[in-house]
């Protein structure tokens, strides 16, 4: 019986290192192997209870310390093989089991690849939508940029708060909004920030944020970006990320675009020159890697530069999100300016 455990042992840690070592030489194959020494080196992949695992002798606390190892091991090698986040229900029945198109080959979504805001049924006709072409600014009133929020809710839980308050009220991640007008109003860009809950019914956000963003630019035909500000979601073994800007520790923004809208390729572009401006503003603050949805639009075509930010996640602190209004306005002036 004994040798038979030790079998059984020693052919299961042959089997994760032989699945290991494939993965390591697919993200080779397909240039991601960047990423997967940062998410290693990141979370610091313990090689040593690969080692320790059938070691006899082991005190009790040592044996709770690997079994939360084990823990954090598994539900990370779930998320990124498969987008199962075990730490939300969702996910096991949203979560796609194949690689995504765009981005890491061997990193799996959250929620689900194509489509990984959840934007929901689409009401809205896809044959002939509103779409407002930005009209020429004549004078110092005249709005350049619309930040509203489809998902109110959100908030940041890095310093233990919750990550979304309850249904009809505004998270933290309207105060990132608030700020980030402020600063750009400041700067001298008119800058509308709408507060309008849109999240009541979280499936029909959408639907109820494409109202709130569609009167934005009728009012204000001149605006020429509109920003659709969230936070992102992420397992807590993923870990929060963050960039070191002026000495302080600032949340990373990603910008997502959806390509159901015929015109994405103008938002993307409109996307690319802003993040290029910051990797020489402020180099780190957006995530170099635009995250595609092919299954979804999320309002973007209403008008050209309309996008999708997701300024940090849940792991966050209020205040490391709330830090990157200030830089963000930066880049939108000199995006704007130029």
């Amino acid at each position: 019986m004994f040798y038979q455990n030790t079998w059984i042992k020693t052919l299961a840690i042959i089997l994760f290192l032989a699945v290991f070592l494939f993965f390591m030489y697919f993200c080779v194959a397909n240039d991601s192997s960047n990423y997967l020494v940062k998410i290693l080196s990141e979370k610091s992949f313990p090689f040593q209870i690969v080692l320790l695992e059938g070691v006899p002798g082991l005190s009790q606390p040592e044996r709770e310390y690997i079994d939360g190892i084990r823990y954090k091991v598994t539900a990370l090698g779930m998320y990124l093989l498969t987008g199962v986040n075990i730490s939300d229900a969702r996910t096991y029945f949203l979560s796609f089991y194949s690689p995504p198109k765009d981005g890491i080959s061997w990193l799996g979504w959250a929620y689900h690849s194509n489509d990984p805001e959840m934007e929901g049924p689409i009401l809205e006709p896809l044959d002939n939508p509103f779409h407002n072409e930005p009209a020429p600014v004549t004078s110092k009133q005249d709005a350049l940029v619309g930040i509203y929020h489809t998902h109110n809710a959100e908030s940041y839980a890095g310093d233990g708060g919750p990550d979304r308050v309850k249904g009809g009220q505004n998270g933290d991640v309207v105060k990132v909004g608030e700020l980030l007008a402020e600063a750009l109003n400041k700067k001298g860009i008119k800058t509308i920030h709408d507060e309008t809950v849109d999240d009541t019914d979280y499936n029909k956000s959408y639907d109820h944020s494409y109202q709130t963003a569609k009167k934005m630019l009728e009012k204000n035909p001149t605006i020429q970006i509109l920003i659709d500000l969230h936070r992102d979601g992420l397992p807590p073994e993923v870990g929060k990320s963050t960039v070191k800007l002026n000495n302080q520790r600032i949340a990373k923004v990603m910008i997502v675009i959806g390509k159901k809208n015929p015109n994405w390729e103008k938002n993307n572009k409109i996307a690319s020159d802003i993040i290029k401006i910051a990797e020489e503003k402020y180099p780190g603050l957006f995530f170099a890697k635009i995250t595609y949805a092919s299954g979804a639009r999320y309002n973007q075509f209403l008008t050209n530069g309309a996008l999708l930010f997701e300024v940090g996640s849940q792991l966050n602190t209020p205040e490391e999100c709330m830090a990157a209004a200030e830089p963000l306005a930066g880049v939108l002036k000199e995006y704007l300016d130029k």
